[in-house]
């Protein structure tokens, strides 16, 4: 009986640190890990894909011309930057998904599911939360001390930061002008 215990007790302890290990890979609070370059690729990828996918819908959905105008500018623009993206992977071995990580799933098909009359609003929200989301994850990959540890993983990171903030600014743009 104490045997059974002491196995049952380690399996409890050993569940407990290894599933500790796997959230503090998808959360903040561990300020001294270094994101993995697959992580980075993986996250940067999904968020580039719920741009495209998001900007398509905007396109095809958009009441405004601003917002199908903003629709057509994110997928020029990040088919691009998935171009670049698979690319650089490709050269180090990485892999890029092809599907969306879930938490972009979800956040298409809330805008799939928007009626007309909220699209528009939706799509600038999201746009701005997508940004914002991806602002923060190549400024963490850009960083030095924080970042990726591939070389050119983080210049391409810090490379794309710009075009990303001025996005940001477009979407909170578009969020004021659909607001009324």
């Amino acid at each position: 009986m104490k045997e059974l215990l002491k196995i049952r007790t380690l399996f409890v302890a050993t569940a407990l640190a290894l599933s500790g290990g796997l959230v503090s890979c998808d959360d903040d609070d561990n300020p001294d890990r270094r994101m993995d370059n697959q992580m980075f690729v993986s996250e940067a990828s999904s968020s580039n894909m719920l741009e495209i996918e998001a900007g398509r819908l905007a396109v095809s959905k958009g009441q405004r011309e601003a917002v199908r105008m903003y629709g057509q500018h994110m997928v020029e623009d990040h088919t691009a930057v998935g171009t670049e993206m698979k690319n650089l992977a490709t050269q180090k071995g990485w892999t890029v998904p092809t599907e969306l990580l879930q938490k972009h799933r979800n956040q298409l098909a809330d805008l799939q599911a928007a009626t007309t009359n909220e699209f528009d609003r939706k799509f600038a929200q999201l746009m701005v939360d997508s940004h914002e989301e991806a602002v923060d994850l190549f400024s963490d990959a850009a960083e030095n001390d924080d970042g990726v540890a591939d070389v050119d993983l983080r210049n391409f990171a810090a490379s794309k930061l710009p075009a990303l903030r001025r996005h940001l600014e477009e979407a909170k743009e578009l969020r004021e002008d659909v607001q009324d």
